[in-house]
């Protein structure tokens, strides 16, 4: 389960998950994203420097979605040392995997719906995270249905998490519509993979480890009887209650799923994801 939340301050993060997109401005293909870095699109020029190293940032990539609290137009831009491939630049799971196999180097920013930096995400180097966004800066100078281009800055040297860091960077991208999810809402629920979902959400909001170990991928069930069992367990209690969180998305690739689990409320939102993959014909859960 990976949680994100609408505020700064993010209580679990690994790159913050976010509601899975809907809408966008305008699509553009995949053919031409993955041919953008050749002809001058979704290009990033500058980097960030922390604890006195630079990192070049190359690429760019943007994608305009519904907020995760009130489901207004927000924008993300991605700025890499390393070209994603078409399905990380919308999907989570597919980012987190490519920054620990290829070692990516990432800044995320997310815009609101008047361009302001809302929040910001590092993986660079010992920077890891979310910041504090009060002297980060968007110059946009273009944004249209099908690009957005501009510059980043940090406003100066910064502090977090022990470590000095700045930024300036350029960038040009092309917008890209996300992959419609295959189910929300009441639907997803229905689904296989969302009864799954619930079974497990459940299970784990009881702390029942025989009901756990019946949903769960085998990979995880482990933690429920080694060493940190009785902290993995309290982990687990905090889980959405399917009974009033909402389905935001169900995502299915064959024998594999990812779903996202929102819980909003006067205070705030948070979403938590889940992959599922079936196994000999059950399909279980992973956080």
């Amino acid at each position: 389960m990976k949680r994100s939340q609408s505020f700064c301050s993010r209580r679990y993060r690994d790159i913050a998950t976010r509601l899975a997109a809907v809408m966008v401005l305008a699509a553009v293909s995949p053919q031409a994203l993955a041919q953008g870095a050749t002809s001058g699109v979704n290009t990033a020029t500058g980097g960030i420097t922390v604890n006195g190293n630079k990192t070049e940032f190359k690429y760019a990539y943007t994608v305009v979605k519904p907020s995760l609290a009130d489901k207004k137009s927000e924008t993300i831009l991605t700025l890499t040392d390393k070209p994603l491939s078409v399905k990380a630049i919308n999907d989570t799971f597919a980012r987190s995997g490519e920054m620990r196999n290829d070692n990516v180097q990432i800044l995320e920013l997310t815009l609101d719906a008047n361009q302001k930096v809302r929040s910001v995400d590092f993986n660079v180097g010992a920077l890891k995270g979310g910041a504090n966004t009060a002297d980060y800066k968007a110059e946009v100078s273009r944004f249209t249905p099908t690009a957005f281009a501009g510059r980043v800055t940090s406003g100066g040297e910064q502090k977090e998490f022990r470590n000095t860091f700045s930024f300036d960077v350029r960038f040009d991208t092309a917008l890209l519509a996300p992959r419609a999810p295959n189910a929300v809402g009441k639907a997803a629920w229905a689904t296989p993979q969302g009864k799954a979902v619930a079974e497990f959400l459940r299970a784990a909001r009881a702390g029942d480890k025989a009901a756990l170990k019946r949903i769960m991928l085998a990979e995880q069930v482990k933690a429920l009887d080694g060493p940190d069992a009785a902290r993995f367990l309290e982990f687990v209690k905090m889980s959405p209650n399917p009974k009033t969180a909402e389905f935001d998305s169900l995502f299915i690739d064959g024998d594999s799923a990812t779903a996202k689990i929102a819980e909003r409320s006067k205070d705030g939102a948070a979403s938590s994801d889940y992959t599922l993959r079936l196994i000999d014909g059950v399909w279980r859960v992973a956080m």
